[in-house]
């Protein structure tokens, strides 16, 4: 129920942010960015989170192949970042 409900935030999240580039709102780099940075960091609570007997909370396998998505939002705000700098130069 746990990675549904992220998953399901990060979608609409998103979402949201390709709304705000498509619209031309000048948050939308910003929005990416914080998007990415809870993004990493719910990652990394997955990757190293232990239960109450001191073992992983979730498979190491499951948890690495969670941050893959991060790699796609670094992509995307580092897209949105360079293309806001051509912009405006």
């Amino acid at each position: 129920m746990y990675l549904s409900a992220v998953g399901v935030l990060g979608v609409i999240g998103w979402a949201v942010t390709i709304w705000a580039v498509k619209a031309g709102r000048r948050f939308a780099p910003l929005l990416a960015a914080a998007l990415l940075a809870a993004g990493v960091t719910v990652g990394l609570f997955n990757l190293f989170v232990r239960d109450t007997s001191g073992d992983t909370g979730l498979p190491p396998m499951l948890a690495s192949v969670g941050l893959l998505p991060c790699l796609t939002g670094v992509a995307a705000v580092t897209l949105l970042w360079t293309r806001r700098k051509e912009v405006a130069a």
